[in-house]
C-alpha cells in the first residue's frame, strides 16, 4: 500500500505534517477530512530516497533505564485520566534520548491515524518485547492500561534492582582485579628492571624465583603486545562463536554447569519466566498464547529448550502444574506452588509467588558469590606480589651473607 505525506491545518494556528497508508490520493483526503484537517498538501513518499521517522527509529535501541523512565512517567498520566494523545505528547517533551523522541512522535502520529497503541508498539521489536505489548493490548481491551503500565514499570524496577545487585557484587572482586592488576604490570615493567639489572651485575648463579621473574620481566617489556593480540582475537572468537544457535547453546550449557554461577543464572531465567507468564495469566491472555510471550522471555538456549515442550502438553489439555512437572528444568517448589494455585483458582498469583522467591533465592547465591570471589581475588592478588618479595628479598639477602 502506498505511503502519503501530508500537510494540513485546522484554524489559523494548528498545522500537522505526517504519513499515511492508503490506496489513493482521495482516501487520505477523506481521512483527513474526518479528523477535522484542511489538507494543504499530500504528496506519495518516495521508496528509496527519504524514510519515515517511524522507519528510522525502528532500527534504534533504547537504553533500560529510560525506558523504565518512559514506563513509570506513562503509567502516572495514564493513571491521572490524561488523554492518550496529551500523554504522549508531555512523554515526547520530558524524554531527553532522541531515539525515544522520534519513537513517540511517530506512534502519537500513528495514534492520531486511529491505529490503537498495542498494534503501534509491536511495529517497534526492538524497543517493546512482546511481553510489553501483549499487556498494553490487555489493558486497552479491559480499560485498565494504566494498571497494565504501574505492573509493567513496577517489573522493570525489579529487573533493574536484581542487575543492580549484581553489579554490585561483582563490583569489589572486579576493583581489587583491575587494581592489583595495574600494580603488577607498573612494578614489572618500570621498578623491577631496574631492580634486576643491579642483581645481574653483581654476577653469580640468580635464585630460581629472581630468574622467572628476569624472564617475565623481560616478556613484558618486548613482547606485551603479541598477550594483547592473542587476548583480542579470543574475545573476536568468542563473540563470532556466540552468534551462531550451537555455539550460544554450547556456551549457555557451559555457564549452568559452572558452581555457583549456574545456580544463579538458572534462578535468574526462572524467575524471569514465572514473572511474566504471571503477569500475563493475571490480566487474562489465553495460556497458550502466554507460552508463546513468556518462553522466550527467557536467554539461556538451554533452559528455553527445555521449556518448549510446555505448550504442547497444554494443548492436550494438561494443567499447567502437570505439564511443568515433565519438564527437566522445573524444581518441585515451582510445581508444587503452581499446583496449589490451581487447585484454588490462583495460578497467577502462585506464579508471582514463584517469582519473588527465586528473586530472594538470587540475592542468597549473589552473597555467596561475592563472598567466594572477594578472598579470592585478595589471595591471587596476594600471591603474586609476595612472589615479587620472595624474588627481590632473595638476592638481597644472599648478597648480605657473601658481604659478611
Amino acid at each position: 500500500m502506498p505511503t502519503f505525506r501530508y500537510l494540513a491545518k485546522r484554524g489559523p494556528q494548528e498545522v500537522i505534517e505526517g504519513v499515511f497508508e492508503a490506496d489513493t490520493r482521495a482516501n487520505v483526503l477523506t481521512h483527513l477530512a474526518g479528523l477535522g484537517y484542511t489538507p494543504v498538501q499530500i504528496r506519495e513518499a518516495r521508496t528509496g530516497g527519504e524514510s519515515s521517522p517511524a522507519a528510522r527509529a525502528r532500527v534504534r535501541r533504547i537504553p533500560v533505564r529510560q525506558m523504565n523512565q518512559f514506563t513509570r512517567q506513562f503509567a502516572s498520566l495514564m493513571r491521572s485520566q490524561v488523554p492518550l494523545m496529551r500523554a504522549l505528547g508531555i512523554l515526547k517533551e520530558q524524554t531527553s534520548h532522541p531515539g525515544l523522541h522520534t519513537i513517540l512522535d511517530a506512534i502519537r502520529e500513528q495514534v492520531r491515524q486511529g491505529q490503537t497503541l498495542s498494534r503501534i508498539l509491536a511495529h517497534y521489536p526492538k524497543v517493546f518485547s512482546p511481553l510489553y505489548v501483549s499487556l498494553v493490548r490487555s489493558g486497552e481491551v479491559t480499560g485498565t492500561l494504566d494498571a497494565v503500565l504501574e505492573r509493567l514499570a513496577v517489573q522493570a524496577d525489579q529487573e533493574e534492582a536484581l542487575r543492580a545487585k549484581v553489579q554490585m557484587a561483582l563490583a569489589y572482586p572486579l576493583f581489587v582485579g583491575v587494581v592489583g592488576l595495574g600494580t603488577v604490570v607498573f612494578l614489572l615493567t618500570f621498578v623491577m628492571p631496574r631492580l634486576l639489572k643491579l642483581f645481574v651485575s653483581f654476577g653469580g648463579q640468580l635464585p630460581l624465583p629472581t630468574r622467572i621473574l628476569l624472564t617475565i620481566t623481560a616478556w613484558c617489556r618486548t613482547g606485551w603486545w603479541w598477550g594483547v593480540v592473542i587476548g583480542v582475537m579470543g574475545l573476536i572468537a568468542i563473540f563470532v562463536r556466540s552468534q551462531g544457535a550451537t555455539s550460544r547453546l554450547w556456551l549457555d550449557r557451559l555457564v549452568l554447569r559452572l558452581p555457583v554461577v549456574g545456580a544463579l543464572v538458572r534462578q535468574v531465567e526462572l524467575a524471569r519466566f514465572a514473572r511474566s507468564f504471571g503477569l500475563l495469566l493475571a490480566h487474562g491472555i489465553p495460556i497458550l498464547q502466554v507460552t508463546e510471550v513468556a518462553i522466550p522471555v527467557v536467554k539461556n538456549l538451554v533452559i528455553r529448550k527445555a521449556l518448549q515442550p510446555l505448550p504442547a502438553g497444554l494443548r492436550e489439555g494438561g494443567s499447567l502444574a502437570a505439564c511443568l512437572k515433565t519438564l527437566t528444568i522445573a524444581t518441585p517448589y515451582f510445581v508444587h506452588t503452581v499446583a496449589v494455585g490451581e487447585e484454588g483458582g490462583k495460578a497467577a498469583e502462585a506464579l508471582l509467588e514463584v517469582a519473588n522467591y527465586y528473586e530472594r533465592e538470587i540475592e542468597r547465591l549473589l552473597q555467596i558469590l561475592a563472598g567466594l570471589l572477594e578472598p579470592a581475588m585478595i589471595l591471587i592478588v596476594g600471591g603474586i606480589v609476595g612472589f615479587l618479595v620472595i624474588a627481590i628479598l632473595l638476592p638481597i639477602f644472599e648478597m648480605s651473607a657473601l658481604v659478611r
